[in-house]
């Protein structure tokens, strides 16, 4: 039995902070503008491709990258380029509910590294973690691996030194959760911010899930 984990994977949007409060919107207006440009689309047109690609995938630019060629660095740039420090929702001190986790943490998001950095500057948490893994580092055996991806779970691990059953997934995505859950990784579903914007997918408790929290400041009182 794990009683520590020896490494926190912690998801950023939904997780780390509230963006379904109005940063979701923001990011999702400048997809969908880039779809329409990339692919002569309206935007009712590019919103569909955009919801359809990330329920199949996970991510959005895996989809078009995947179907439409396009560049997935270009994409995320794009779409995350802009100050997001007015749509910053979070209850209480980031930095002391992360400083209380025991192990290494790092932050593990299909977010750019553009708008990773941006986001933990604005909650105070710019040295709060022991690496930063973003959709542009997420790339192995020539093909791009976001979130929900086995493999790059497993080089995540690989890379600092653990063993998945030494490691915790906490992600707002029960997709996420299950892909962790089958590579060894304990999990923690992260709720508050997705019930509050009536976005939760799954109000019952689910198999693939080690515990469910509503906050991140109740992660240090886990015990596995």
């Amino acid at each position: 039995m794990m009683t520590t984990p020896a490494l926190w994977l912690l998801d950023l949007d939904d997780t780390l902070f509230e963006a379904s409060g109005g940063m979701l919107r923001a990011i999702h207006v400048r997809m969908n503008a880039y779809i329409c440009r990339e692919l002569g689309v309206n935007d009712e047109e590019a919103s569909a491709l955009r919801t359809a690609y990330w329920a199949r995938y996970g991510a959005t630019f895996l989809g078009l990258w995947l179907h439409h060629r396009i560049d997935p660095t270009d994409f995320l740039k794009a779409a995350h380029n802009f100050d997001p420090s007015p749509f910053i929702r979070y209850m209480g001190s980031p930095a002391a509910d992360v400083a209380r986790l025991k192990g290494r943490k790092v932050l593990f998001t299909n977010g750019p590294r553009n708008y990773a950095e941006a986001v933990l500057k604005c909650l105070g948490l710019t040295h709060a973690f022991d690496g930063v893994v973003t959709s542009t580092d997420m790339k192995a055996l020539g093909r791009w691996r976001p979130k929900p991806d086995a493999l790059m779970l497993q080089d995540v691990c690989r890379r600092y030194g653990v063993r998945p059953s030494e490691a915790v997934l906490v992600d707002d995505s029960p997709m996420n959760l299950r892909c962790a859950h089958g590579v060894g990784l304990k999990t923690v579903w992260c709720t508050g911010s997705r019930r509050r914007h009536g976005r939760l997918d799954h109000p019952m408790r689910l198999l693939y899930v080690d515990a469910v929290v509503p906050h991140i400041r109740a992660l240090s009182r886990l015990h596995f």
